[in-house]
Order: structure tokens, then C-alpha cells, then sequence
């Protein structure tokens, strides 16, 4: 059985949240992301370094009027871009 990999901010990323909105700041890759609402709560998730992708769908779910499905869709597609923007590692 494989243990499910927690989601965390990778080592270089800074962020900070303004007016509700998180922004994302890769300094190696020149690159910055700014996130809606729901990407926002999903950043500061990730920041305390303790939930999976299912929990947080699972959060998603409780915290807004989504459907599971939906939401793990969602969180997958977003943790998906993060890694693939070296903004998200894991453990």
C-alpha cells in the first residue's frame, strides 16, 4: 500500500497573500503566480505541510458548496500546475 504524499511549498517559492488573492513567487524561475479565492485556501493549505490531496478535496468540500468529484478534479489540476512550475514538492 502506497502512502499518500503530503503537498508542501518547494524550498525557494516565497508567497504571501494580498486582498484574498495569494501570490507565488518563484525567484530561480522568474516566475510569479497569483491565485483566485479557491487556489488561495489551497495555498495556505499547502503551507501548513500536513494534507494530502485527498484532504485537501476533502476541505474544499466543506469549506464550499462543491461536489468531492469536482473538487479532486480541481486539486489535482492545481497541484499538478504547481509542480510543473516548480512552486509545489513533496513528502
Amino acid at each position: 500500500m502506497t502512502t499518500p504524499r503530503i503537498a508542501l511549498p518547494a524550498r525557494a517559492v516565497a508567497s504571501r497573500v494580498l486582498d484574498a488573492s495569494a501570490l507565488l513567487l518563484h525567484p530561480s524561475a522568474d516566475e510569479l503566480k497569483i491565485c483566485n479565492a479557491v487556489g488561495t485556501r489551497l495555498w495556505q493549505l499547502i503551507c501548513e505541510a500536513r494534507h494530502t490531496e485527498d484532504e485537501l478535496a476533502a476541505i474544499l468540500v466543506a469549506e464550499y458548496e462543491v461536489e468531492l468529484e469536482v473538487a479532486r478534479i480541481d486539486v489535482r489540476e492545481f497541484l499538478s500546475s504547481l509542480e510543473t512550475a516548480g512552486f509545489l514538492s513533496w513528502r
